[in-house]
């Protein structure tokens, strides 16, 4: 039985795009020389995991609830979709089962001319905010968010060539971790969900405030079901490291 925080997660933890958010935006940095960050090969990932897992509708990935946090940080590549539809990859604290969230991550689409993706902060309610775009795929992104003082939090993103350091005033008191990969809201709809590559997610820890380090390991799996069907599932790969698998029929 799933737990009550995660019906409140799936209620609340959405990304939420109000307009199209692959358009061209003016101003923003275009991406023309990847610089790639030292992340590990790509593990090989045969079958989804075993044992029970926690079931959402949007969400696929990892959920740590051990107490109440500073910081969380990953890194990944910038997914290859294998079929039409968006997806969000991300970290963020709150959420669960909070209706606060401060996030950042990717969102990449893929239509009939290519894909597009993304890097994006987001704090709810206010909307996501894009930060670059025209990512290639299989580029190098890390996320850092973590707790300055007293209501301020830095947001570190690094993707190719663009690195940024973002302190915004965002109240919140996060009782919750994640590592998702998400079936976006777009025009306040579920986006297409497409098939994907494996997604792995690198370097996956969380710290308390406290100052306990939590790694996924430690973390509550999630996996991802539209109508019954589960569409993308974890696999734990070591204790930092786990990677999303699509399970979408071909």
């Amino acid at each position: 039985m799933r737990p009550m925080y995660w019906i409140v997660a799936i209620g609340f933890g959405l990304l939420t795009i109000n307009a199209n958010p692959l358009d061209s935006w003016p101003g923003l940095p275009i991406h023309s020389h990847p610089v790639t960050l030292p992340l590990p090969e790509p593990f090989s990932v045969q079958s989804p995991p075993q044992g029970p897992l926690e079931i959402s509708r949007n969400w696929a990935g990892y959920v740590s609830n051990h107490g109440t946090y500073q910081s969380i940080e990953a890194s990944w590549r910038i997914p290859k979709l294998t079929s039409p539809g968006s997806l969000a990859v991300w970290v963020g604290l709150g959420g669960a089962p909070q209706q606060r969230l401060l996030q950042a991550g990717t969102l990449t689409k893929d239509t009939a001319t290519g894909s597009e993706t993304i890097l994006w902060i987001e704090g709810l309610p206010e909307p996501l905010k894009p930060i670059a775009q025209n990512l290639p795929s299989g580029e190098a992104v890390h996320v850092a968010i973590y707790h300055v003082k007293s209501q301020e939090w830095a947001l570190d993103l690094q993707a190719g060539s663009y690195r940024q350091t973002y302190d915004v005033q965002y109240s919140l008191n996060p009782r919750s971790a994640e590592w998702i990969v998400e079936d976006p809201l777009i025009n306040n709809q579920f986006a297409t969900f497409p098939r994907f590559q494996n997604i792995e997610l690198f370097y996956a820890t969380a710290k308390t405030q406290e100052g306990q380090t939590v790694t996924v390991q430690q973390s509550t799996p999630i996996d991802l079901r539209i109508d019954g069907i589960i569409r993308a599932a974890p696999a734990l790969i070591n204790a930092t490291t786990f990677a999303v698998t699509s399970t979408s029929p071909q």
